[in-house]
Formats: C-alpha cells, structure tokens, sequence
C-alpha cells in the first residue's frame, strides 16, 4: 500500500462499467413513480418542483468545482466544503438500481448498498465526475463497498470509535477527521485553510437553523407541511447544490409555512419515526404513514429532521478546536446503531415522543441491515414498558409488499387511537 491508500494496491482491479440505457429508463420510472405520489398531497409549497428537480438530476454546478462523494450522516461535509468541492451524499434508494448492483455485489447485502453501487456502473452518469469518495466505518457493508469503489475513484474509510464516549475518544475521531482532510488535499492538491474550514462551519450552522425552523413549525402545525415534502427539501441539500441557493429556497417554504393558518383541530394520530435511512424516492413508509391518516412529527432519522437538527458548536478558533468540533457533532452526536450502547438513541426516541406528544413510535427497519433489524428488540420491550405504542416495519425497496404495510399500519393506528 502507498502513503495515501487504506488499500493494498496490489489486488486493485479494473472498475467494471455497464451502459445500460434500460437500467437508466427504470430508475427514471421509478422516480416518476414516487414524484406522481407526491403529487397527490393536498397543501404542497409552491417552489417544491425545485427540491424535486435537484434529486432527480444531481444539479452540474460551476465546471470547475470537483466533486467529492460522501455517504452516511458520520461524514461531515464541511470537511469537503472547506476544499472548495461539492459535498454529494452518494446514498440512493432507487429500487430499479438493486438488481443491477446485484449483478456485481452477489450475496446478501442491503439495498441500499447494491443501488448506491450501482450508480457508479454508468460510465456516462453524474457520479463519475466525482474525485473522491469518503465513507464511514459504520457497518460490514459500508466498509467493503468502500474497498470495491477504490477500484474506481481514490476512497478513503473514516473509521469510528465503537462507542458514544466523547471523553474517551474525542481526540481519537479529531485525529482521525485531520487524516480524511490529509487524503483529500492528496487527491485534490488543495491546501486546507482554517479561514475556509469556519467557513463551511458557517455555512453549516445556517442550513442546521432553517431545518430546526422547519421541523419545529411542522411539529407545532403537521398541516403546515407533509413529511414526505420535508424529506424532500432536506435531501435536496445533499446533491452539492449551492448552500446559498438551497437557503434562500428554503426560507421562501418557512415563509408559506408561517403564513398556514390551519381551518379546523388536526385529530390525526402523532407519530414519532425512527429506524433505518428513508433515502429519495424510496419514501414508500413515508407515503403509507400521511396516507394512512397519520402525521410524523419527529424521527431520528439520519435522512431525516434529524439529519441536520444539531448545528457544530466552535468555543474555540484554532484548527484543533474546529476538528474537535466536528468530530462531536458528526460521531458523538449521531443518531447512528453502528455504536455499541443504544442508549442514547432510545432516550431520544423518548424525549421526542414526550416533547411533541406523540401517540406511537414507528420502527422502519431495511431487510439486510442487522444494525436495524437487532435495535428493535430492546427499543419494543422498553417502549411498551413505558406503555407507548409500538409497530416494526420491516421492508425492502420493492413495493410488492405496500398493500400488506398498509394493512399493519392501519391496525395499529387504531390501537393508537383507542389508547
């Protein structure tokens, strides 16, 4: 291995490609398919056909910006954003996409992954202007499909401590952060400036307040705005698009928002959303639950509010503080599973059902991932404990079992509005 790789260049192979106009043709179905069930929510903001466009079509952007691919809420994008590159979270939910990436990803591996991998199969698509990619040590199959894209693109593995334990390992992740920023001034021949580092920081910390506002008003008014639309605007801030055009989109929504004066009480049930990431267009579980008759009015999802409710806290100017800072907003305080304790993701499940007065908790748990699959055996026992209603589904991408989701959910939202 070199100095820059975490992989032995010795087995390096060549990237397999596949131009496949068919595979292409599905994907665009499926994203038509998810925009047409949008399209049925009553009160939608005006400027939502932007935020739509934006993960549809990743946005080109100035030319001479590289892009960097991300995946996972561990990775800060204020580490790339400092270098003057596009921040692209690199994670999809496309269903059309799974079986391509299948055809070279055997096994038995999560969807997400296969369709993440996927994308990288198109020779001709957005993602191969990525320069690098930089992926979290968050499961087996975030490590490995690291190691397969270093095949493609330079990649580098953010490795995470085992626990939540900031007095522990603090210094450890900032040090670690300080590495992932060496590899990428390798690969883009930048020079990271502390200036440009507060900067993103910055940039950072004025998203975080709009998404804060924005869940906040929907929580107080679940009328005011769907979750799926939530979704969807927060996820637009993924693609790299420009933080000041995706900003002052977002303050026209809070606007309209604000201005939602609702005609009559909202007697639907008020639910808090945890589990697995829901990831653009898969938002079948967000779908089933608004048209079922319910409201989401929190989750900890890390697609979701959640994403990007906390903003990183500086107390001090100097480039080891700004690393510090980051690595105790983007691994201590992550609402991740990959961590030993899920004590702090169930108090926060806790706190948001108690604070938003919520009338159960949804579990949304992706086949293949045990990260998900093992959390819901202690998260329903304690919930239950506390006499707060609980359901667990557990899906794929594929929405051949919708109507069956369907049915549970209903089930279950008449024992929360008999409680």
């Amino acid at each position: 291995m070199n100095d820059t790789s975490q992989f032995d260049a010795r087995f390096k192979l060549p990237p397999v490609r596949t131009d496949n106009p068919g595979v292409q043709r599905r994907a665009r179905v499926i994203e038509h398919q998810a925009a047409q069930s949008l399209a049925r929510i009553a009160r939608r903001p005006p400027d939502i056909a932007w935020f739509e466009s934006t993960l549809n079509t990743l946005p080109a952007g100035p030319a001479d910006l590289p892009w960097v691919g991300y995946f996972c809420n561990l990775v800060p994008p204020e580490l790339i954003e400092a270098f003057g590159a596009r921040a692209v979270r690199l994670d999809c939910g496309n269903a059309a996409l799974v079986q391509t990436g299948e055809e070279v990803l055997s096994g038995e591996i999560c969807p997400l992954a296969k369709s993440s991998f996927a994308r990288f199969l198109d020779p001709s698509g957005p993602l191969a202007s990525c320069r690098a990619l930089i992926l979290p040590a968050s499961c087996d199959a975030k490590r490995k499909l690291a190691e397969v894209l270093s095949d493609y693109v330079p990649t580098f593995i953010l490795n995470l401590p085992t626990e939540q334990d900031a007095g522990r390992y603090l210094d450890s992740a900032a040090r670690e952060l300080e590495r992932a920023a060496a590899f990428l001034a390798g690969v883009l021949g930048v020079r990271l400036s502390r200036r440009s580092l507060r900067a993103a920081i910055e940039t950072s910390r004025q998203r975080a307040a709009r998404i804060r506002e924005l869940d906040t008003l929907r929580t107080a008014e679940p009328g005011s705005l769907s979750a799926r639309d939530a979704f969807l605007i927060l996820q637009a801030s993924f693609t790299g698009i420009p933080p000041a055009e995706w900003n002052r989109r977002v303050d026209a929504v809070l606007a309209w928002m604000r201005a939602f004066v609702p005609a009559r009480e909202r007697l639907r049930p008020r639910l808090v959303l945890t589990g697995a990431p829901i990831i653009w267009p898969n938002f079948k579980v967000l779908n089933l639950i608004e048209e079922c008759g319910a409201d989401i009015v929190g989750d900890t999802l890390c697609t979701g509010m959640q994403a990007g409710w906390d903003p990183v806290q500086v107390d001090e100017p100097g480039l080891r503080a700004l690393w510090r800072a980051l690595a105790a907003r983007y691994t201590f305080a992550a609402p991740c599973p990959c961590f030993v304790s899920q004590g702090r993701r169930i108090n926060r499940i806790l706190e948001l059902t108690s604070e938003r007065h919520a009338h159960g908790v949804v579990h949304y748990g992706l086949r293949l991932c045990p990260l998900f699959d093992m959390e819901s055996y202690r998260l329903n026992r304690i919930l239950r404990q506390r006499g707060i209603p609980f359901l667990n589904l557990r899906t794929d991408y594929s929405l051949e079992d919708t109507e069956q989701l369907r049915v549970r959910l209903e089930a279950f939202l008449e024992t929360v509005e008999g409680n």
